[in-house]
């Protein structure tokens, strides 16, 4: 039975088949089933899966290590910032092609670029975030995981060759700009985050010295 286009069981579909057959017209072929709503479900939900398993693995930790609730308030601290993260660099890496692309020529919408940056960036996303948070799985995994993070740049040049219509040169800067502004924005929530899991780690221990006290 033929899945409707947009839904995740035909994105995952068409991600198979952009990450075996990878190509500008595969991309092509897909930049019109889906818009930007279709593109934040499909990321959001790998993104969720990664974040589930960082929480579940983190809490597990904790409380093997001794941290208790302080240890656990920062696996979920953690899980949700790999969620927002997640997001927040696919909406940035996203909006940041679509504006530099159209500066470079480009004559695509933002539907279609987030649409086919989804398909590449949600399953490598959903399998780096799960491998990579589970205990000595992640450190085994390691080269193959930062393999697939090569390739998913690799990809996003791809989609946004296809979506964009842009030609190898001005895609290629596109890209660059996009990346190196992901990473700015994720390094500052980063911080956020780790200041913040660092007061709440502070505030439960600070807690359970004054009831055990």
């Amino acid at each position: 039975m033929a899945l409707q286009p947009g839904n995740i069981g035909s994105m995952v579909q068409e991600s198979v088949t952009v990450l075996t057959k990878p190509a500008v017209e595969t991309f092509e072929r897909y930049e019109r089933n889906g818009g930007q709503r279709e593109a934040f479900t499909y990321v959001g939900a790998a993104a969720a899966a990664a974040a589930v398993v960082a929480v579940v693995f983190g809490a597990i930790g904790a409380l093997v290590m001794g941290s208790g609730v302080a240890g656990v308030a920062v696996s979920v601290i953690s899980g949700v910032a790999v969620l927002v993260l997640s997001l927040l660099g696919f909406f940035v890496y996203g909006l940041l092609v679509y504006h530099v692309g159209k500066s470079q020529g480009g004559t695509g919408s933002q539907d279609e670029v987030f649409y086919t940056l989804a398909l590449a960036a949600a399953p490598i996303l959903a399998i780096n975030g799960i491998v990579g948070n589970i205990p000595f799985l992640g450190c085994i995994a390691a080269p193959a995981t930062f393999a697939l993070s090569i390739y998913q740049m690799y990809l996003g040049y791809l989609a946004v060759r296809a979506s964009m219509n842009l030609g190898q040169q001005p895609a290629i800067i596109t890209v660059i700009v996009a990346i190196v502004a992901q990473l700015i924005v994720g390094a500052i929530v980063g911080a956020v985050v780790a200041v913040a899991a660092t007061a709440v780690a502070a505030a439960f221990g600070g807690l359970s010295y004054s009831i055990g006290g």
